[in-house]
């Protein structure tokens, strides 16, 4: 039975909503809101300690709690890597990285434990998407100031000093910056092909064209590669239709050929103009190979490449000695710096790709529960989709199954799985997917039937 939330319930559930509305907005703050104590602590993870305290209250009060998909799996992914913790050479480093991740982990539960079943599900869906933008707008806010000659704001890298940054927004750098926002963007466009009501009118296909926007001029060699693929799976269904047709037709000896009209034909031969124009204007300006530094590409410098293919082969020599037993999370760069003859533990010393540095933190056996958790949360999600369709939850969860998946395969060029906004985005998941279980319909939060206490 499904009991209404008394009112001193819905303040805190309502608190805790706003704190993790907080939370959502500065989760990519690299450089930005945070301390330094032996390690970057962001503003996020402080204010998700009060979140997760609130998550634990509200439970022991209802007496019950909510499992999400992959939850088991995830907890002996943790018994995992605490059994091997003694192994790892730098004890320390160790116990800071498993004290990471239990943090990471009691987040991820605590979010989908609060929302599994509140009324409040539309709202941080709402606001998730919110933080993309937010986000975006600033890094528009970056790229014109300097032009603007109205100084520079947390600009790391520049294409033209002083006068044309690369966009990092709150981010180490562009790179990190598109990891994050590719997940916002791909979510968006997946809700838009759907019409998902929660993101429907030209309001947000403007916003959507804005985070797109801003994420091309991240200038981010990674996600130009997942936004034309993305482009070219979008493209491809059309292409096909187009090909079946004109077989068809000139089976029948037929050979018109349909020709787009309108608003399309103005909006493309604008936007190819304007991308022709704009690549011409900036080739006079600067040598446009800058875009191909470390590729090795055209001439260019390899150095980009070079230091993954390093850090591969030195996890690959590391998973080698042991491959049945894990090193730990801390322990596989600790093992990496000890080859090199360093004691410095950064990020040169990391595991890479990121599935190759949890491979060999866990061990062949140990991977598994890990592997487990991930599918659960990505392919495993589409039987719940299809179960629940056309439901607007179920709209929201294909939308970040998808963001999820290419967000994975982005990690494959980056070293770092514990990186707060991607749990976040794993927690939404999981939270939606509980709600599209439990609960028969979307309520609002100013809905008389509040129904955000578990069932009894």
């Amino acid at each position: 039975m499904v009991r209404p939330e008394r009112s001193d319930g819905m303040c805190a559930m309502k608190l805790l909503h706003w704190l993790f509305v907080f939370c959502l907005f500065t989760a990519s703050f690299d450089i930005f809101l945070v301390i330094n104590l032996g390690g970057t602590i962001r503003i996020a993870q402080i204010v998700m300690v009060l979140v997760c305290l609130g998550a634990l209250a509200k439970a022991a009060q209802d007496g019950n709690i909510l499992w999400p998909a992959g939850g088991t799996a995830l907890a002996l992914w943790c018994g995992v890597q605490t059994i091997f913790w003694p192994l790892s050479i730098d004890l320390g480093l160790g116990f800071r990285q498993l004290l990471l991740l239990f943090f990471t982990v009691v987040c991820f539960y605590a979010v989908a434990y609060l929302y599994g079943r509140s009324a409040y599900i539309e709202s941080l869906m709402k606001m998730y998407l919110w933080s993309y933008v937010f986000v975006a707008a600033f890094g528009i806010f970056q790229l014109a100031t300097p032009l603007l000659h109205l100084g520079n704001y947390l600009v790391i890298q520049w294409i033209v000093h002083d006068r044309l940054p690369r966009i990092n927004g709150f981010c180490y750098e562009p790179s990190y910056y598109a990891t994050y926002m590719i997940m916002g963007w791909i979510t968006m466009l997946d809700l838009r092909s759907s019409r998902a009501r929660i993101i429907a009118g030209p309001a947000w296909r403007w916003l959507t064209i804005l985070v797109t926007a801003v994420l091309f001029l991240s200038t981010s060699k990674t996600a130009w590669v997942f936004m034309m693929l993305e482009a070219g799976l979008r493209l491809l269904p059309a292409w096909l239709r187009w090909m079946r047709g004109a077989g068809e037709r000139l089976g029948s000896g037929s050979l018109k050929v349909k020709v787009p009209r309108g608003k399309r034909v103005i909006l493309g031969v604008l936007l190819a103009g304007s991308a022709v124009g704009g690549l011409v204007a900036l080739g006079r300006t600067i040598d446009l190979n800058i875009f191909l530094a470390g590729t090795g590409i055209n001439n260019t410098a390899s150095h980009s490449v070079s230091i993954r293919h390093e850090q591969f082969e030195d996890t690959l020599t590391v998973f080698k000695e042991h491959p049945w037993i894990g090193r730990s999370l801390g322990g596989v760069s600790a093992r990496i710096c000890e080859i090199e003859g360093t004691t410095n533990t950064g990020k040169n010393c990391l595991g890479f790709p990121v599935m190759m540095d949890l491979l060999v933190a866990s061990g062949l056996i140990g991977i598994i529960p890990f592997l487990w958790f991930t599918g659960s949360i990505t392919v495993g999600m589409f039987r719940v989709i299809r179960r629940g369709w056309p439901d607007e939850r179920a709209k929201w969860l294909r939308a970040l199954v998808r963001a999820m998946i290419y967000e994975c395969m982005v990690l494959m060029v980056d070293q770092n799985v514990l990186r707060i906004y991607v749990w976040f985005h794993v927690s939404i998941i999981a939270a939606v997917a509980l709600h599209l279980r439990y609960e028969s319909r979307l309520q609002s939060k100013s809905s008389p039937a509040l129904t955000t206490v578990l069932a009894q």
